[in-house]
């Protein structure tokens, strides 16, 4: 699936203030391969999902963006978590 530039900048400007929880993806539905090649992970990603940076996980909108290089995802939770461990230390 390819998107154009316009389809991308249109999704990441949705607001998660006003948008409806129900036409978004949930990300628990989400299903995908992770021993495939960042591409075909990401294609695999957008033909699940009507929005690929705004969806949800049950109740709550989760807005994400994407970068080229830069800390993993695993990366990052595991900062989120080690600075939750610190506030309750």
């Amino acid at each position: 699936m390819k998107l154009t530039k316009e389809a991308l900048a249109e999704m990441a400007a949705v607001d998660i203030r006003t948008v409806d929880i129900s036409e978004l993806t949930d990300l628990r539905e989400i299903e995908i391969d992770t021993s495939q090649p960042v591409e075909k992970k990401l294609e695999a990603f957008a033909r699940q999902t009507n929005n690929v940076y705004v969806n949800r996980i049950g109740d709550y909108v989760v807005k994400v963006r994407f970068q080229e290089s830069g800390a993993t995802i695993d990366d990052k939770m595991a900062e989120y978590l080690r600075r939750l461990s610190e506030v309750y230390i």
